[in-house]
């Protein structure tokens, strides 16, 4: 009867939350509205997910990145923030939530944010791009010219052409 209950004591330490499937399934959703082009049912599906649980890295990024779209970048860094913290290797989250910073015209904290999405995600090139863009709108030329090719050194072979094509015309 111990060796049972033992048993039972590790699977219910090793299986997720009740609430994962639910939002798992919400942000699923809220993809496929995206895809969709409805904005108004993402987000309903984003606040679903988090409704059920509210540290959903993926469900906190993709609202986040409604939000920046949508002319809310203090809510955005809100949610990308949820999103690092929930999945500290989340390069894309710290990128994105940079880009909310520019738009407050917090260049510094920006740069941190993709200094920090590099840190987090080297193998993304979208991390080295983002940062990159960044670089070139400040005249920082050289800076970004490394980036493209850290980004062009980790993409797979038909994006890391595409991305030798935007490298040329950065001069």
């Amino acid at each position: 009867m111990l060796h049972l209950l033992k048993r039972v004591a590790v699977l219910l330490l090793l299986a997720p939350p009740a609430f994962a499937a639910p939002a798992d399934d919400a942000v699923l959703r809220g993809r496929a509205a995206l895809q969709a082009m409805d904005i108004v049912a993402a987000m309903s599906a984003f606040d679903a997910a988090l409704a059920f649980d509210p540290a959903h890295a993926g469900a906190a990024y993709e609202r986040g990145r409604i939000l920046l779209k949508i002319g809310e970048p203090q809510k955005a860094i809100a949610d990308f923030t949820i999103a690092v913290l929930a999945k500290a290797d989340f390069g894309r989250a710290y990128a994105r939530r940079g880009e909310a910073k520019i738009v407050l015209e917090n260049w510094l904290g920006a740069f941190q944010d993709f200094d920090q999405a590099i840190a987090a995600s080297p193998g993304d090139y979208e991390v080295f791009v983002i940062r990159a863009t960044y670089r070139f709108k400040r005249g920082e030329l050289a800076g970004a010219a490394a980036d493209m090719d850290a980004a062009i050194a980790v993409a797979d072979q038909a994006t890391a052409e595409a991305l030798r094509k935007l490298r040329e015309r950065m001069k």
